[in-house]
């Protein structure tokens, strides 16, 4: 299946990844980063700062386990699989 995903499907599933681990090398299990953060880190790691890609990302991340948004200033980063 993995065979079928576009290359460019699979540079962004990494880059939200590489953001996963950032932020849980900062903050770890026991506190939480909030939201405005983790959209300026995605308009870093894209190079893309229009607000409905920055969007889709976020959700794309809650969907794959990666983080749980609990309200703007609460955003729980699930542990990266090492």
């Amino acid at each position: 299946m993995i065979a079928l995903v576009k290359k460019s499907e699979m540079e962004f599933f990494k880059k939200r990844e590489r953001i996963q681990k950032y932020f849980w090398n900062i903050v770890g299990a026991e506190e939480h980063t909030s939201l405005p953060k983790l959209k300026h880190a995605i308009i870093n790691e894209f190079k893309n700062d229009n607000y409905r890609f920055v969007q889709s990302q976020i959700v794309l991340m809650q969907t794959e386990a990666r983080i749980k948004i609990e309200s703007k200033v609460k955003v729980w980063i699930k542990r990266p699989n090492i």
